[in-house]
């Protein structure tokens, strides 16, 4: 059986199992597939399928078998999160940068007009 917590994206054919015990809350989501869920020490299990997420009990053994050809993506969070939002980040500030100065032309003037009093003086 191969590791569950090895910070990548996992490729399960049907009636494929993988565990593992994470160390820390770790999100478990489903790309791909149906897959069954089992956490040791709770009485119920769970069917997840594409588009579906789990956190992960730290220190508590997970089982996950693929109904169907499956993946799930076990990549730390944080890692995933910073590049999406890197990249959210960037297509933000290219659309400012044009709306800002790709599609309008600013005039300016730099001449002052203004009306000296005798306290200018």
């Amino acid at each position: 059986m191969r590791g569950l917590f090895t910070n990548q994206l996992l490729s399960i054919q049907p009636g494929e199992a993988v565990s593992g015990i994470a160390s820390r809350p770790q999100t478990l989501r489903v790309t791909r597939g149906n897959v069954w869920l089992t956490v040791e020490g709770i009485k119920h299990d769970y069917w997840l399928s594409a588009g579906d997420s789990f956190t992960a009990i730290p220190g508590r053994l997970i089982v996950v078998e693929a109904d169907t050809d499956s993946s799930i993506d076990t990549r730390r969070a944080g890692a995933v999160q910073a590049k999406q939002a890197a990249q959210t980040m960037a297509n933000w500030i290219s659309g400012l940068g044009q709306r800002l100065f790709g599609h309008a032309t600013v005039q300016t003037s730099l001449k002052r007009h203004r009306t000296c009093s005798d306290a200018c003086c």
